[in-house]
């Protein structure tokens, strides 16, 4: 970043009566740097200081001559020594600045480029560029905007100041923004592959995945080997419909240098393709590679449940935490597992202590509201989720399973006569916090059926227009009609419900279910 000059501004204060040959050799030093002599260089600026120790010149020159040998810790000495010296002299505290900046001690960094502001009106703008920087680094993003775009022309000539500026303006919902910065990086001179890199996962999170792939060719034609670059690639094509090219690219990367996060893509793209063996055999080497991930275990465990095997999805759950005892996420997948397999009290003391271990535990009670549901514990579960409520009052989810608790207990002949009502009140509350839920305004319908056909019509023609293959709404809409007398409508809605049936028996029995698999 920001190439730092050997030919530093001369400070006012300055002495005439500098040594005249420490002045020779600080001009000779400057030549041979500037042929790329830097060793000889650096010999010269160390003879010339021999004679005048605290010149500030030679010292900051020094330090920029190990700057261009990659020793930065060396230069930072030199640079820290001149402003020992004269603490106002401008091109050392830039330097250092930078050199801080370079070396990963943002920190620093941040303190000595507000000092050069306070000191020098003309560095505000490489202040601020720094500045800018550091403050996307650090995610606080509100603070980068400001300060990147401050930097006025600057900006343009640093791309990795428009890689923070275009990420800041992403992170801030600011998209047309993010767009025109990457627009810049696309027009600015000596990019690099690791930025071409950074550019192309941008554009592939503003859904520009065309422009992705190019800036991820610019990337390879830059640096065929750049780390991470065959992932993010495939990770492009596969969003782009073209999983089978991101496929050949893992699979080939799985033989050669596999890693835990290629391993895990290959194995959900594989999974789409139907092919789970490889899917299975993925997540396993990327658990083996990666022990400490969860996302591993978890994306193994649900696999297996989503295709009938749930003692696998419990092992492969049981394993994670082995590994992480207090992954909020897996104690969960247990407790999913567990109910699906009929262990209910073991399911129920999962998801207790997962809710134990953070504050966003609305997965958790939402589950345990629902296993206690299907135990019969109505009560329990209706408690449960009044306290969860409590806690997350927007949670349409929560607020639709309290409704169907109701309704169960309703239909129990509880003492509470107001259960209806307190039933229709959360699906509607539901139906607030997330109106495209189907599936509540069919619940809602049912409610409605016998006081008010009407009110039920509308909430079943809802659910249908948002799911057109909610049968059961389709079902409900279509006696409605026939008792209504409206027998065409009513039968062509039946004629489709009984199709609809039909075509899901058959896709049910093709499913694919993973009976066994090697360990």
């Amino acid at each position: 970043m920001l190439p730092v000059s050997l030919r530093s501004q001369t400070p006012a204060n300055m002495s005439v009566a500098r040594s005249v040959d420490a002045n020779k050799m600080y001009r000779a030093g400057v030549t041979l740097a500037e042929q790329g002599k830097l060793d000889e260089a650096i010999t010269t600026f160390e003879k010339a200081l021999e004679s005048d120790r605290q010149n500030p010149l030679l010292l900051d020159a020094i330090g920029a001559a190990y700057i261009g040998k990659g020793n930065l810790e060396q230069a930072k000495q030199y640079f820290l020594e001149c402003l020992d010296v004269d603490p106002g002299f401008v091109p050392a505290r830039k330097n250092l600045a930078i050199t801080d900046f370079n070396m990963g001690k943002y920190d620093l960094a941040a303190g000595e480029f507000q000092k050069l502001k306070n000191i020098s009106t003309a560095s505000h703008p490489v202040a601020n560029l720094f500045l800018g920087m550091i403050a996307e680094k650090n995610a606080d993003y509100v603070q980068a905007e400001p300060l990147l775009e401050q930097s006025g022309a600057l900006l343009d000539r640093y791309p990795e100041a428009l890689l923070s500026l275009a990420n800041a303006e992403f992170q801030l919902k600011h998209l047309h923004r993010a767009q025109v910065a990457l627009s810049n990086f696309d027009n600015a001179q000596a990019i690099t592959a690791s930025q071409c890199l950074k550019a192309a996962e941008l554009y592939s999170r503003l859904g520009q995945n065309g422009k992705a792939l190019a800036d991820f060719d610019k990337a390879r034609a830059k640096d065929g080997q750049l780390e991470r670059f065959a992932y993010q690639r495939a990770l492009v094509l596969d969003q782009m419909n073209r999983s089978q090219e991101a496929l050949t690219i893992l699979k080939d990367l799985a033989a050669k240098n596999p890693d835990s996060d290629s391993l895990n893509l290959l194995a959900h793209i594989a999974q789409k393709n139907g092919d789970f063996g490889l899917a299975m055999q993925s997540l396993r080497q990327a658990a083996k590679l990666d022990p400490a991930k969860e996302d591993n275990y978890l994306d193994f465990s649900t696999i297996c449940a989503d295709y009938g095997n749930y003692p696998l999805a419990l092992e492969a759950a049981s394993v994670g935490l082995e590994h992480l005892p207090n992954s909020y996420r897996l104690l969960v997948q247990k407790g999913v597992v567990l109910e699906n397999l009929g262990r209910l009290e073991e399911a129920e003391e999962s998801l207790r202590n997962a809710s134990q271990l953070q504050t966003d535990n609305s997965v958790a009670l939402l589950s345990l509201a629902i296993i206690q549901t299907h135990g019969g514990q109505l009560q329990d579960a209706q408690a449960t989720l009044r306290s969860a409520l409590e806690k997350f009052p927007d949670n349409y989810y929560m607020h639709y399973h309290l409704g169907k608790i109701l309704v169960q207990l309703e239909e129990g002949r509880s003492a509470d006569p107001g259960l209806e009502a307190k039933a229709k009140h959360a699906f509607q509350q539901a139906i607030r916090f997330n109106p495209s839920y189907a599936d509540s305004y069919y619940q809602l319908s049912k409610l409605y059926l016998r006081e008010s056909p009407k009110l039920a019509e509308q909430n079943l023609v809802t659910c249908l227009r948002l799911d057109p293959h909610h049968a059961p709404a389709e079902y409900t809409l279509a006696r409605l009609y026939l008792s209504t007398g409206r027998r065409a409508a009513g039968q062509a809605l039946i004629d489709r419900f009984e199709s609809q049936q039909q075509a899901q028996k058959l896709k049910e029995q093709q499913k694919p279910r993973i009976e066994s698999a090697r360990k």
